[in-house]
């Protein structure tokens, strides 16, 4: 199964033509993406959706995430899963407990010095300090300021975007869709904190791939530079998820 990226306007829909998500653009032949090849659909721009399509893809396990004009995250569609992991019982134990939010609060601020220091370490070439993500973070936007292709901003959005949708379907695929309670938690949204964490791995090569750059990359390009990523963030995902489900288990 691959994504589907729908980079389209007011005047592209997405309807079904049962097996298939059926996309129709004016002047342009309809394009069918059967359903059971997809494995997650990221949109950008204001595409028209019908509910058929939608259903489908809830029923079939898809995750639709819609981005902006700038690749920010607008909204997120989960439908069904396979089956409820274990890892989801420990996660809704976790929202009982009083202390639940420090708790996880906690773990996320050592994952993040993990990542941070990680990224630091081939960033900065200092790997005899700590260096905390303020740090890290301001190091960073010196250097996308100093680029000459200006501005990077929706190109790193668009990238943030992309990770969110793949973190997205990864934890559908664990059990974590729309019928999930963890999902109504204020304080717990893993999809999102999972992407926060994984984007520190796209930093080296995102500013070396806009060194090279000659003009600010077009959605295409950038979905390109993901593709060719995005095993390894899958990887990494769940090697965050198996940490976290370890530290669940061991607070019981």
């Amino acid at each position: 199964m691959r994504p589907l990226y729908i980079d389209g306007h007011s005047e592209t829909w997405v309807d079904l033509e049962d097996p298939a998500l059926k996309i129709s653009v004016p002047d342009q032949a309809d394009q069918l993406f059967p359903l059971q090849r997809i494995s997650r659909v990221i949109v950008s721009g204001g595409v028209q959706w019908h509910t058929d399509a939608l259903l489908a893809c809830a029923n079939q396990g898809i995750t639709v995430t819609f981005l902006d004009d700038n690749g920010g995250v607008v909204a997120r569609w989960l439908g069904k899963s396979l089956e409820r992991q274990h890892f989801l019982q420990r996660l809704s134990d976790l929202i009982s407990r009083a202390d639940g939010q420090e708790l996880y609060d906690s773990w996320y601020q050592g994952m993040e010095r993990m990542v941070v220091q990680s990224a630091a370490k081939s960033l900065l070439k200092q790997s005899h300090r700590v260096v905390t993500a303020d740090e890290l973070q301001a190091f960073l936007n010196e250097q996308q300021q100093n680029l000459t292709i200006q501005p990077v901003k929706a190109v790193y959005d668009s990238i943030g975007g992309l990770v969110f949708a793949q973190v997205v379907q990864l934890f559908h695929e664990n059990g974590l869709n729309a019928e999930s309670e963890l999902l109504h938690e204020q304080w717990l949204d893993l999809p999102r904190d999972f992407a926060k964490l994984l984007l520190w791995d796209l930093q080296i090569p995102l500013l070396i791939w806009l060194e090279s750059s000659t003009v600010i990359p077009n959605f295409r390009k950038r979905v390109e530079f993901y593709d060719a990523r995005s095993t390894r963030i899958s990887r990494l995902c769940q090697g965050l998820t198996n940490k976290l489900h370890r530290w669940l288990v061991e607070l019981y």
